[in-house]
């Protein structure tokens, strides 16, 4: 994994800063979450959709009218 992060920062990953977005929840929910696919998906649709919602909103504020934040991408 560390050879594949290499080269997306050395080959892919274009001379920008880049934000990592982490979501964290309270133990119980978790543990509900990791146990349940349909709710993993769907908490994950959630976050995904505000993340995105969020730049769109700062790029429009910055003069980028048609920006679209980078694809997901899950490991």
């Amino acid at each position: 994994m560390a050879e594949e992060a290499a080269h997306l920062v050395d080959h892919v990953l274009p001379e920008v800063p880049i934000r990592q977005w982490v979501l964290t929840m309270p133990h119980r929910i978790r543990y509900l979450i990791a146990f349940d696919r349909t709710l993993y998906a769907e908490v994950r649709r959630i976050f995904i959709r505000s993340v995105q919602s969020y730049l769109r909103r700062k790029a429009r504020r910055s003069g980028i009218r048609m920006g679209r934040p980078m694809r997901p991408i899950y490991w």
